[in-house]
Formats: structure tokens, sequence, C-alpha cells
């Protein structure tokens, strides 16, 4: 059975898991003081859209030379609003190392300032990486890419940096009521590597980890898992309805052809994983999530109403909300239009053979 965990946040708090409605994550990040800037303004005019467009959580991804700590603006300045974070995205990486006190001080400040989850990377060893190698693309994760780095530069000759200050991180945790998310550093890059031997051992390891966690008092949520075709999204969720916590799929993308429109693609995707009840939280990916592009504004807006709708579509079903679909059916029917917001028949789409305006 799914466990229910709170996300809490200035406002309030929101429930992710079982009998709770599926929310939608907006990802941010800045690498320098001018991109903070600009992310704030980016926020500011997501916060103005309507509330049923409206992102529950806001994941700061900003990388190791951002000074001004984005997520702290976040906090203060939009209170409604969820946020997380990336403890490595900001360690100094010397030589491919990571300081494991430094990453300690990073998470527990993240932690103490009020995030309401940290993902972090414990899955990698040197087996996992070396079942990666028989992949098309072995690994696609940035984070993971880190932990990797420096346990190679370490010929392996140490524990994963996460799994040497885990206890530490859950006390803190434990304290503060934040969630900890397992990071997918092996989900696959591309629809042919998805549910091979490595990615079947990480689930065994997120699964193996996150047990670990909760029954230490920490509430878990599990990432992944990438790519997937539609066939093979029926395997993945296998694994994750085994696993008993809330998933946050990065994608999943069914196609690798959508190019350009991955905002769609993922949105088919989610829904897809979210009919085998394998999806409690959508992280919304713009169009240019394959293209090398920094995404604009208005295309992080679209990403994110188009995972608003797989969201709801997920709801039908998980929570049987149709309160929204009722509002607007109701209306429809009293105006005899099709249009939301008109009064009347009758429009230049259909103009004179408009079937609404037939009565007997």
């Amino acid at each position: 059975m799914k466990h229910k965990i709170n996300l809490y946040y200035n406002n309030g708090l929101k429930s992710a898991g079982k009998n709770s409605k599926t929310l939608v994550s907006v990802l941010t990040g800045a690498t320098s003081p001018k991109d903070v800037a600009n992310q704030l303004k980016k926020i500011e005019t997501v916060s103005k859209l309507e509330f049923s467009e409206q992102p529950d959580i806001i994941s700061d991804l900003s990388l190791q030379t951002s000074k001004s700590f984005l997520y702290k603006d976040i906090i203060e300045n939009f209170p409604d609003y969820i946020v997380s974070t990336l403890p490595i995205y900001q360690c100094k990486i010397k030589d491919k190392l990571v300081d494991e006190n430094e990453l300690l001080e990073i998470a527990q400040e993240q932690i103490e300032k009020g995030v309401s989850f940290i993902t972090i990377h414990p899955t990698i060893n040197y087996s996992i990486m070396q079942l990666a190698q028989k992949r098309i693309v072995p690994w696609t994760s940035r984070g993971g890419a880190i932990v990797m780095n420096d346990l190679s530069t370490r010929n392996f000759h140490v524990d994963n940096v996460y799994i040497k200050i885990l206890d530490e991180i859950i006390v803190l945790a434990k304290k503060h009521k934040t969630v900890i998310s397992i990071g997918a550093s092996f989900r696959s890059a591309n629809i042919f590597d998805s549910v091979d031997e490595c990615q079947i051992e990480e689930f065994k390891l997120q699964k193996e980890i996150a047990d670990y966690i909760y029954d230490r008092g920490v509430d878990v949520i599990i990432e992944g898992p990438g790519h997937s075709s539609p066939n093979k999204l029926k395997d993945v969720a296998q694994y994750y309805q085994k696993m008993g916590y809330p998933i946050m799929p990065l994608g999943p993308i069914p196609t690798d052809i959508s190019i350009g429109q991955d905002h769609i693609s993922s949105a088919i995707g989610a829904t897809i994983l979210g009919m085998l009840d394998c999806v409690d939280i959508i992280t919304s990916v713009t169009r240019e999530e394959h293209t090398g592009k920094i995404p604009s504004v208005e295309s992080s807006i679209e990403a994110i109403k188009a995972a608003k709708i797989a969201a709801h579509i997920i709801d039908l079903y998980k929570v049987e909300d149709f309160s929204q679909d009722n509002l607007i059916v109701q209306y429809r029917a009293k105006h005899q239009t099709c249009i939301y917001g008109k009064k009347s028949s009758g429009c230049s789409r259909c103009a004179h053979v408009c079937p609404l305006k037939i009565r007997c």
C-alpha cells in the first residue's frame, strides 16, 4: 500500500501519495546573480496564472556558481509554493571530488531554511555503473554524474558520498519534517534502455534505501523512470507499485522523436503511468528538453499547463475529482454552447449549422 506524505511550506501543507491529488512541479535554477533575478521574474509571471494553472512545487536546481541562493528567495517571496532543492549542485567540485562535509553542510542549510524536500543520489556504486555500460547511453542524470565522478576518481575505495552522510541527513530531515527524494541516477536516456538490468537494479536499491529512511521516521519520494515506451511503462509500474512510496517521474517521455515537443510527449507519458497508479508528482517538461536551449517564460508556462492537464486526467481516475469538468459541462448545457464563457449558441466555427441550436 502506498504511503501518504506531507509536504510543508510557508502557507501550509499539501499531501502526496495515497488518496491525494497529483501535484505539479516546475524546474528553475541559476548559475549567476543575474540568473537569480531572471528566474525570480519568471516565477513572478507564473504566480499570476489562474489558480487552476498554478504549479504546486518549484524545484531549485541552481548550480554551484550561484551565490544568491535562489531557493531562499522563493521561500521568502512566494510562500504559496512547495520548494525543493538538489544539494550536490551547490558543492564546489574540485578535481571531480565531492567534500562530504560540505555536502552535509549544504543539505543542512537547505533543510533548516525550510525546503520541503531534497533530492539525493544514493544508489550509485561500482556494480550498477558496470551494468550501465551495456546500454546505448549509460546515464543521463547530472546530479548522479557528480557522484559517479567522485566515486570513480576515488577508484571506488569509499562509499557513495550520500551513503556516508545519509544517517546525518535523516536526523536533520526528521527534525524539520523534510521529505527525502531518492533520485534516479540511472533513469533511461532513451526508450530502448528502459527496464534493463541496470534500471531494475536501481529500482531495488531505491526501495531498499527508501525503506531504511522511512523506518527512521522520514517520508520518502521515489524519482524516475526517464524515457520509456508505453508497453515498457507497464513493466516500470510493476516495480513502482511494490515500492509503497509516492512517485515523481521525470517525464516519462514515451518516444524519442518528440524533439521540440517534449511538453506534449511527457504529458502523455505521465498520463499513461498515472493510469497505472504510479504518478504522484509530475515534473513539467518544456519543449526545449532535448534542444539545448534555455526555456523561455512562455515555454515554461506552456509546460506547466500541459502537466496540469495530465495531472487532472490522472486525478479523474485516481481520486475521481470531476468537479471542474462538471462545472464546464453544466455551463455549456445551460447556455446551449460548447464555448465556456459564452452565453448563447452559435459561433464562427459552426455558423448556421450549429447542432446546439436544434430543438424538437
